[in-house]
């Protein structure tokens, strides 16, 4: 079955990937000729099979044309040994019977040499006309034929191929592979559908065909002739018996395409079929005046460096233009192995794929041409190689086991300032899955959030909440209330209660709304009036991550020891908000143990020890799709603060936060378990009665809190191997801070009246939420008042 051959010469065909092959049945079905004269002619090189096989598969090497598939393994048959003569004048059939069944066992022996050959697709750019039957028109010398496909007045596979070509066709179905045929060049399609007229009868032996006509139709469009008195009717579209063979067998249908050809306006030939039966499992394709390689006798005779002429030979009835190497054929036959070739090229991105599985992708993806959806013109519509390989129906990460674990569009994390930018600016991918289970690369959306600078209405709000309002005495406890509407405030927009003993001391808080004032010079402008030592307010470890919360419910003991020790508990519930840019509310609790040793000169030390909780976050980011979070996120922390009183008026103070957190993500196939470490740290120096009675002048430097260590180490499905099965890769992306925020603030506050106080402050702001030269300055003047 290599006989002759369907080389490609001016186009290099050193292939480095051979997978998938392409067996190409090359010729057109002619009655046999001599052997002589076929050896003479195929020398001479018409080059049929040599134009199909360049449409398939020329190599991109800037000569000539290029294939749709251009990696892939051509293996050449010559099915028949005929070099290409115009079929219009030639037929096999009832006429001669030896021949067909010859034509018949050539097949078989084709297919199953390409099966032997192992290739994934059998482009057929062939086609056998029936005997045709010669119909002259009314007062006329022209004749048009009729091929001898309606017995019994329908369009019949009637002994299409035997008993042993169908079983070949049917085992390499079976066994996985595509069959494409090109539909055929009769010209019966509805739309620019033309039947050839001659001034001749055809020159064939019309022994077995001399059936009676009546009538012939003279009416516009396609006719119909009267046999034996009963009118048959011409289909409008009629593709090719052995294109659409599949109509016949279950196990053919779904692994065969029939392809017509279209110009280049995407209208169908009018030489060409129609799909017509066929049209669920048909494609359109270009297949007028397509440029591919000839065999490399036929050229262009240089006669200067600035002009060229061409060689142009006949060959029976067809006039063949051809240059370097180089020409154009049109039919379907040109068309039939653009379709071969995307089936060659999506069966490459994704070696998994079965026979089914492609045509079916061909089929769904190709666009549509002619009445809306499919009809019996286009088939399916234009087959679309771009679109087939994009992701289809379903797209979900995969895992590295190979399964889909989370919708791809749902996959991304939107991290909290605790993270700055630099693991949201890397370019993190993931691989994911389509419906049929092809791999592709995902960008996974990764956003940074930027904290709100202070405001001076944050200072402002500090001492905004009423001053303490005595509720009730008794048994050495008062209760004492505080409230406030602005949520900058101490308080927030809540209200707050205390029950102050000799020894100990309780306070319970709720609050609509709390901000946070962290890094806002309002923090300097008092003292913690519940810890003893001096510098910013305890707030809770939520109030590093997130900016607001809501529906905050606080409270905290503390029971005074021996000897200047104390010791208490504490908790907080808030729900979140403003965390990250998918600024979702989440809920949140932290709560502890405080201990703490208060000096003699009004310095101390002072320890918590507690746990945040966060659901569905990990310090503040929300993780979605495939890094989202079977439980909620457990942060351990401890807090130590220590001020020191130098003199009557100046004192000193540090404080140092270090948090861990296991962070437990749901699909451990994708994305396994880390643990995240996070620290803040600040000292500060404080001026009292400095420069009149009563002032009181802070600086204060911190670096707020901030991700120092933990990755995300991934695990997913991002391409093949070479012999075609998944591949495994393994990514990190680190989470760490690259540029930490710092701070420097300095506040002055002067007492002017009762009640009411004027102050002044500044403050300097380096990687503004750990984003790298981004900054933040401030200074503000104003007056507060105290009710």
């Amino acid at each position: 079955m290599r006989e002759g051959h369907s080389d490609v010469r001016p186009v290099e065909q050193r292939i480095s990937n051979p997978r998938p092959g392409i067996a190409e049945v090359a010729s057109l079905d002619e009655k046999q000729q001599a052997e002589q004269q076929w050896e003479a002619d195929f020398s001479k090189g018409i080059s049929h099979g040599t134009h199909v096989a360049g449409i398939l598969g020329a190599r991109n090497n800037g000569i000539g044309t290029v294939g749709v598939a251009p990696e892939a393994e051509i293996v050449p048959i010559v099915l028949f040994r005929d070099f290409y003569i115009p079929s219009k004048h030639r037929a096999w059939g009832a006429s001669d019977p030896g021949a067909y069944a010859q034509s018949n066992r050539r097949v078989a022996e084709a297919v199953n040499f390409a099966r032997a050959q192992n290739v994934f697709v059998i482009n057929n750019s062939w086609g056998r006309n029936r005997t045709p039957i010669d119909v002259k028109f009314p007062n006329s010398e022209r004749y048009f034929h009729l091929h001898n496909l309606f017995p019994e007045n329908r369009f019949s596979h009637a002994n299409i191929f035997d008993r042993n070509a169908t079983a070949a066709w049917e085992a390499a179905a079976n066994e996985g592979r595509v069959i494409v045929f090109a539909a055929g060049n009769d010209g019966w399609n509805g739309e620019t559908g033309q039947i050839d007229i001659y001034a001749h009868p055809i020159n064939r032996d019309s022994r077995d065909a001399n059936e009676p006509i009546d009538q012939v139709s003279t009416s516009p469009g396609l006719p119909y002739v009267k046999r034996d008195g009963q009118q048959i009717v011409l289909p409008e579209n009629i593709p090719s018996l052995e294109s659409s063979f599949f109509l016949t067998s279950n196990d053919l249908r779904g692994r065969w395409l029939a392809v017509v050809n279209v110009d280049r306006r995407n209208v169908i030939a009018s030489s060409s079929n129609g799909c017509g039966i066929a049209m669920e499992f048909c494609l359109a394709a270009p297949g007028t005046y397509v440029q591919s390689s000839f065999a490399s006798g036929e050229k262009y005779d240089h006669k200067d460096s600035s002009s060229r002429t061409s060689t142009k030979r006949r060959y029976g009835d067809a006039d063949i233009e051809t240059g370097d190497g180089y020409g154009t054929y049109s039919g379907t036959s040109m068309a039939a192995p653009a379709v071969s070739g995307a089936a060659a090229v999506v069966k490459s991105a994704a070696p998994h794929l079965t026979a089914r599985q492609v045509v079916d992708i061909l089929l769904r993806t190709a666009t549509d041409l002619g009445a809306p959806g499919t009809d019996p013109v286009y088939g399916r519509g234009l087959v679309n190689l771009a679109r087939a390989l994009q992701p289809i129906g379903g797209q979900n990460a995969a895992g590295g086991r190979g399964q889909a674990v989370a919708p791809s569009a749902d996959t991304r994390i939107a991290f909290s300032s605790a993270f700055g930018n630099a693991a949201p600016s890397a370019t993190h991918h993931f691989g994911g899955f389509d419906s049929y289970g092809r791999v592709y690369r995902y960008r996974a959306p990764l956003q940074d959030r930027v904290l709100p600078g202070p405001r001076l209405s944050g200072v402002l709000a500090l001492n905004a909440a009423d001053g303490p309002v005595p509720l009730a005495s008794g048994r050495g406890i008062t209760a004492m209330l505080r409230h406030s509407t602005v949520p900058e405030s101490a308080v927030g927009d809540g209200s707050s209660v205390s029950f102050i003993g000799a020894r100990h001391r309780t306070g319970l808080s709720i609050a609509r709304r709390k901000a946070s004032t962290g890094l806002s010079p309002a923090s300097l402008m008092s003292r913690d009036d519940r810890g003893g030592t001096a510098g910013p307010e305890w707030q809770g470890v939520w109030q590093g991550l997130v900016p607001t919360a809501r529906d905050v419910f606080s409270g905290e003991t503390d029971w005074q020891l021996a000897g200047g020790m104390r010791a208490g508990a504490y908790f907080s519930r808030a729900m979140a908000e403003g965390a990250t840019r998918r600024g979702e509310a989440y809920g949140l609790t932290d709560f502890g143990i405080a201990a703490g040793f208060d000096g003699e000169n009004g310095g101390g030390i002072g320890i918590r020890a507690g746990r945040l909780t966060e659901q569905g976050r990990f310090l503040g980011s929300k993780p979605e799709g495939a890094f989202a979070l079977s439980r909620p996120t457990r942060s351990g922390y401890l807090h130590i603060s220590a001020e020191h009183r130098l003199s009557e008026h100046v004192s000193v103070g540090a404080n140092l936060m270090q948090l861990r957190a296991q962070v437990d993500f749901r699909h451990d196939s994708f994305v396994r378990d880390t643990t995240l470490k996070a620290s803040s740290a600040g000292a500060h120096l404080a001026l009292q009665d400095a420069a009149r009675p009563g002032d009181r002048l802070t600086l204060q430097y911190g670096q707020p809190l901030a991700v120092t260590g933990g990755a995300i180490r991934q695990s997913s499905v991002m391409g093949y191997t070479g012999g075609g099965a998944y591949r495994v890769d393994d990514t990190v992306l680190d989470l760490g801070v690259r540029k930490r925020h710092r701070m420097a603030q300095v506040m002055y506050r002067v007492p002017l009246a009762d009640g009411i106080s004027g102050f002044a402050a500044a403050a300097h702001h380096r990687n503004w939420s750990h984003r790298g030269g981004l900054g933040n300055n401030l200074v503000m003047f104003g007056l507060s008042m105290r009710r």
